[in-house]
């Protein structure tokens, strides 16, 4: 139980108070969400990733089992979120929404603090180079998702490549390469910016979630979406854990980052390419609170 509320304590609640800030922010003044996530996502994600991943201390067998996992993981659940919309005839934004809730987690600000806590400093440093990968999908195909959804496959492609952090990502692996992070004060910049980025894209869910009538609690489509990140993904991802024959530490660090709640950033996606942001903000949320209860018994699984 004590460690269920140092849990509760050193990562749920600033994640709380940071959301409830954008969301008292939200009824007392217009916030222009829209600028917020083009900052996040133009800006601060690139940083993070350029202050994150030459600085990852790699290993080959570990970093091999961790991208196929990713990868099978990765497109068995955009298959299942896109099957799922079109089952539930899904309007093409909410559809696309689905998807993005369905294949990224809350690996990164709630997760790795949830692994310090439960498997210690080992387990941090599997779960950040998971995170690494995660960083990178979120931003490149979490945007070829989330902008194809009005303008077909080709514009998010073209979105992509306009797209800052697909360029930072190439510079970044080729530092990583060569065990060389950003000299002296660029270094010190992409830590600076980078470190904000949890802190904006959580101020944009508090902002969405000010604006949101709770009454949506009541549609089906809320509920799909929250029953597949915190039901069917976590039965997916034993399988898959089981199926490639990965055990032990790593096997209980991406379990439970796997079965993290919806990943934050999908706010900034959605708000950003005009997806059913208030959707998204309400599996979010809904996730979030859930994994109060939830998260404990997850652990002892894994």
């Amino acid at each position: 139980m004590s460690g269920y509320l140092h849990l509760l304590w050193t990562t749920t609640v600033p994640i709380l108070v940071v959301c409830v800030c954008g969301a008292l922010l939200a009824r007392f003044q217009s916030v222009d969400t829209k600028s917020l996530a083009n900052v996040s996502l133009y800006i601060l994600a690139p940083a993070l990733v350029l202050a994150t991943l030459p600085g990852a201390q790699i290993q080959g067998s570990h970093v091999l089992q961790i991208v196929e996992f990713t990868l099978i993981m990765t497109a068995l659940c955009w298959g299942l979120g896109t099957l799922a919309g079109r089952l539930f005839r899904l309007d093409a934004a909410t559809g696309r929404a689905l998807t993005l809730t369905t294949i990224f987690s809350n690996c990164n600000n709630y997760g790795l603090p949830v692994l310090l806590l439960a498997f210690g400093a080992q387990g941090f440093a599997l779960g950040t180079m998971y995170v690494v990968g995660q960083i990178i999908l979120v931003n490149v195909l979490g945007v070829y998702i989330a902008s194809s959804a009005n303008g077909g496959g080709r514009s998010g492609a073209r979105e992509v490549l306009r797209s800052p952090l697909l360029y930072a990502c190439a510079l970044a692996v080729i530092l990583a390469a060569i065990h060389t992070p950003l000299p002296g004060g660029l270094g010190t910049t992409a830590k600076l910016l980078g470190d904000a980025y949890a802190a904006v894209v959580l101020l944009i869910l508090g902002v969405q979630l000010g604006r949101t009538r709770w009454s949506q609690l009541r549609r089906a489509d809320i509920w799909l979406g929250v029953g597949l990140r915190i039901v069917v993904v976590p039965l997916l991802t034993k399988l898959i854990l089981w199926l490639l024959g990965i055990h032990g530490l790593l096997a209980s660090v991406l379990f439970i980052e796997s079965s993290m709640p919806a990943a934050v950033n999908a706010v900034a996606l959605a708000e950003k390419y005009g997806l059913a942001s208030d959707w998204v903000s309400m599996v979010v949320a809904v996730t979030t609170v859930l994994s109060f209860l939830y998260l404990p018994l997850l652990i002892a699984v894994g």
